[in-house]
C-alpha cells in the first residue's frame, strides 16, 4: 500500500508557531501599556503645571496685602493646603508664602522702614494617584510697587 502525500500541520508545529506569536504578542502588549503609562504622565504633569501656573496668577493679581496663607505669618487669604479634582484626578495644592528683606536695597536690620521687601511664594503640586509623579514646585516673588522709594 503506498502513502499518499498528506498536507497539514503536526502538533508540535502548531505549538511552537503559538509559542512564536505569544512572545510577539506580549511584546507589543508591553510596548503599547509603556507608550500609554508615558503619555498619561506626561497629560498628569502638563495639568498640573497649568494648576501651578494659574494658581501663581491669582496671587500675583491679589493685593499684596492679601498675599498670605490663612493663619499662617504673613497672614493672607490664601489656603496652606487645597485639594483640585481635575480630570478624575485628585491634586493637592501646598503653598508656602514668607516675608523677606533683601539685602539688596541697602537698608536691613532696625535702620529699614520696610523690612519686608517682597513676599516668596512657593506652591507645589502633588498628585497621590498618579504614577511617576513628582511634585510640581513654582516659587515667585510678589512686591508692591515703589515700596522703598
Amino acid at each position: 500500500m503506498k502513502k499518499e502525500n498528506q498536507s497539514g500541520f503536526t502538533l508540535i508545529e502548531v505549538v511552537i508557531s503559538v509559542v512564536i506569536f505569544i512572545v510577539f504578542a506580549t511584546g507589543a502588549y508591553q510596548g503599547y501599556a509603556a507608550t500609554y503609562s508615558a503619555v498619561a504622565s506626561t497629560h498628569h504633569k502638563a495639568v498640573a503645571v497649568d494648576l501651578a501656573n494659574a494658581r501663581f496668577e491669582l496671587v500675583k493679581n491679589m493685593p499684596y496685602s492679601k498675599v498670605g496663607v490663612v493663619g499662617g505669618n504673613p497672614v493672607g487669604v490664601i489656603p496652606a493646603t487645597q485639594v483640585v479634582l481635575i480630570d478624575n484626578l485628585s491634586f493637592t495644592v501646598s503653598t508656602t508664602v514668607r516675608n523677606v528683606d533683601d539685602p539688596f536695597d541697602g537698608v536691613s536690620g532696625a535702620g529699614d522702614v520696610f523690612p519686608n521687601d517682597y513676599k516668596l511664594v512657593e506652591i507645589s503640586i502633588s498628585c497621590a494617584g498618579c504614577k511617576n509623579f513628582p511634585p510640581i514646585v513654582i516659587t515667585g516673588r510678589v512686591a508692591p510697587k515703589n515700596l522703598e522709594s
